[in-house]
């Protein structure tokens, strides 16, 4: 039991902190072709030149779009996958809470059972004195040790209600994450969409290009 706990309590501790995406750090090549036009407007060659250039930097931001969507799918999986730890680590809290507030019922209810037969016993005067002894030995023990037991199950409630507690920041946590991988890739999608019409842009305008003198 000790040893479910604790890889409970690594797997939340894990998820407690707060955890962020990788921002976006991709900065699109500008196809600004009305100011290269002007540049190179009797420079044919070097306008070529120039839109090819700007053709491998567009190349350039197309490998770092898919390491960064690459990047993405990473992260929206690791969210899928604490939530599925924390749907797992709730069901475990759930049951264990039911599971020893079941032991605790059951333990009051011997230590009951034991105070009665102690106040049976300290009516029965005819007993001699080495059995009432005995007897009282014995049910001293067996009310010792459920004394250890429901301290123990005490213990493992509280470790229950923390570990609730900790469930409840992770999920927290969690939803600000989420939040995070879901604007990347917002702000990936858009950016994916401008390297398109750029690319396509620039392409048209090479081709258009080729037939200047």
């Amino acid at each position: 039991m000790k040893k479910v706990f604790f890889l409970a309590f690594m797997a939340l501790s894990l998820t407690a902190m707060a955890q962020h995406v990788t921002p976006l750090n991709i900065q699109l090549a500008e196809a600004d072709l009305n100011a290269l036009r002007a540049q190179y407007q009797s420079e044919p060659i070097m306008y070529r030149a120039a839109l090819e250039a700007l053709a491998k930097d567009l190349d350039k931001n197309a490998g770092e779009l898919k390491a960064a969507r690459n990047q993405l799918k990473v992260e929206q999986a690791h969210a899928k996958e604490m939530e599925n730890s924390l749907k797992e680590a709730n069901k475990m809290a759930s049951s264990l809470k039911g599971l020893y507030a079941k032991e605790e019922s059951e333990i009051k209810s011997m230590q009951q059972t034991v105070q009665k037969q102690q106040q049976t016993l300290s009516k029965q005067v005819e007993l001699n004195a080495e059995t009432r002894e005995n007897y009282i030995a014995f049910l001293e023990k067996q009310q010792k040790e459920l004394n250890y037991s429901l301290r123990e199950v005490a213990d493992r409630q509280r470790a229950v209600s923390d570990l609730e507690a900790s469930i409840s920041t992770s999920q927290s946590n969690l939803q600000y994450y989420l939040q995070e991988v879901n604007q990347k890739n917002a702000d990936l999608t858009a950016l994916e969409s401008q390297h398109k019409d750029r690319v396509a842009l620039v392409k048209a305008e090479q081709k258009a290009a080729k037939s200047m003198q």
